[in-house]
């Protein structure tokens, strides 16, 4: 398995408001994704960073949902929570319980 960990500074008054988008739109639509296994959205308020962490069966899934728009698309809506520039990083899933 493969994982995306997306970093991001959130503005402190849209912290609520990006949960909630990733609850109710990106969650819902990863789902629909082929090869799409999980994802998880963390935030710390004491900090106000995020992180966004997806994971997928494949490297070729990832990759192709990535060619398909949907993180640009994601990341251009979810770009009105954030504070800068996101910082997006990829890994091998070593070990999972």
């Amino acid at each position: 398995m493969h994982a995306r960990v997306i970093q991001f500074p959130l503005k402190p008054e849209s912290i609520a408001e990006a949960v909630d988008y990733f609850r109710t739109s990106v969650g819902p639509a990863l789902k629909e994704l082929d090869g799409f296994k999980n994802s998880r959205m963390l935030t710390n308020p004491d900090t106000n960073k995020g992180l966004m962490v997806t994971i997928w069966e494949t490297e070729e899934h990832r990759q192709a949902a990535e060619a398909s728009g949907f993180l640009q698309g994601v990341l251009k809506k979810m770009g009105d929570y954030f504070a800068g520039p996101p910082t997006i990083d990829y890994y091998e899933v070593s070990v999972q319980v």
